[in-house]
């Protein structure tokens, strides 16, 4: 009796965001496993892409599924012959994967008496850093020198491959710094050469830049000119000139700054499946002063306080307990009486904001109990415990 062939990983959460009608999730798991396809493949899945720009708003949920899974059928066929010809399956290894690893980093800028570190710093493929502190605290300077685009002072850097070629380095580092310069000319040219310069001519050129950009949702702003677009579509298109390059390391400086709060956590979201695509996982660090976004989606979180590495997790253990901030319409004589009434304590206002950090075992649910009970008009309310932002409030 034949066993029944088991969906891989990437199919089965195409085929979960199709049943759940989530658009976008599906076209992203389908174009993530169509960029290492065959050229025929590839070709197949930008013929159906347009087929689906051509629907009508007003098409069924069953037609879109329907061409959904017919393309998903095509790239898992796909694939499936490519690895009986003896190429590697998805999510097996590819031998040793490149990563950004530095120890005791130390850059100093004597002119202005500034030293940032001695930090480490270790992310592998498939997995994200969040770089958060106040500016003017080193965040760039550290995404410079893991980029190889600054020399330290003293420490070693190590991206899991020799570093004596300079440009072959680099070329599988993406830095994008927070102010990039503008784009002259086509949008399209510059993709074009990116994908040119790293080997991809012809046909194949068309295909790759088309798939990336419709990963990035930038199929519509093919024509525009740089000064047409927003911050957010500029980002992504420096986005989609840096996967290009097929990047082991991608760092990013403020990415999410000048984005309206949809925008961003768009943005994370396709950060965070391209880092940990089982396809080319990637190393990412990104530094943000959106705390709360960043900590969604990074594995590990670096404060930099005066150029010096915080452990979040040791000072969160110095802090005993809960903490959280909250907005009330109350007068402050009103909330500080109420406060009196709770255990020890220390209250903080940033603007209109209140910071409560507990020094024993109170729990941010008992605490917002307590508020309901009082009858307290809270306008906003988070539990702060775990979050990087109490070490912006010590």
């Amino acid at each position: 009796m034949e066993q029944a062939t088991v969906a891989p990983p990437w199919a089965r959460a195409a085929e979960h965001a199709i049943a759940a009608g989530q658009w976008h999730g599906a076209w992203c798991a389908l174009l993530d496993a169509a960029l290492p396809a065959a050229l025929a493949a590839q070709q197949a899945v930008l013929a159906r892409l347009d087929a689906w720009d051509a629907l009508p708003a007003q098409a069924p949920a069953a037609q879109r599924a329907s061409l959904l899974r017919a393309t998903l059928a095509a790239l898992d066929a796909a694939h499936a012959a490519s690895a009986a010809h003896g190429a590697r399956a998805p999510d097996a290894p590819a031998g040793q994967a490149w990563r950004v690893q530095g120890t005791q980093l130390v850059k100093r800028y004597r002119s202005g008496g500034f030293t940032l570190g001695p930090v480490d710093v270790d992310v592998a493929p498939g997995r994200i850093l969040g770089l958060v502190g106040e500016n003017g605290n080193g965040k760039t300077t550290l995404l410079r020198l893991l980029a190889a685009d600054l020399a330290p002072d003293a420490g070693q850097l190590d991206w899991g491959t020799p570093a004596h070629d300079p440009y072959a380095l680099r070329a599988r580092l993406a830095y994008i710094p927070q102010r990039p310069h503008p784009w002259g000319g086509r949008l399209m040219d510059h993709l074009q050469f990116a994908a040119r310069s790293h080997g991809v001519a012809g046909e194949a050129n068309h295909c790759l830049v088309e798939l990336v950009i419709a990963r990035l949702s930038l199929r519509a702003f093919r024509g525009h000119a740089w000064k047409q677009l927003s911050s957010g579509y500029k980002m992504r298109f420096e986005l989609a000139r840096a996967l290009l390059t097929q990047p082991r390391v991608l760092l990013l400086d403020e990415p999410l700054a000048n984005l309206d709060i949809n925008a961003q956590q768009t943005l994370l979201t396709d950060l965070q499946s391209l880092a940990r695509s089982p396809w080319r996982p990637m190393a990412l660090v990104l530094s943000s002063q959106q705390l709360y976004e960043v900590e969604k989606v990074a594995d590990a979180v670096l404060f930099l306080d005066r150029g010096q590495p915080r452990s979040v997790q040791e000072r969160f253990a110095q802090m005993g307990g809960c903490a959280v901030e909250f907005e009330t319409a109350w007068p402050v004589p009103a909330l500080a009486a109420w406060l009196g009434q709770l255990p020890a304590h220390t209250h903080q206002v940033n603007g209109q904001t209140h910071i409560v950090s507990f020094h024993g075992a109170t729990s941010a649910a008992g605490f917002l109990r307590a508020a309901v009970d009082a009858e307290m008009p809270l306008g906003y309310f988070r539990d702060i415990t775990a979050s990087t932002r109490r070490l912006f409030v010590q």
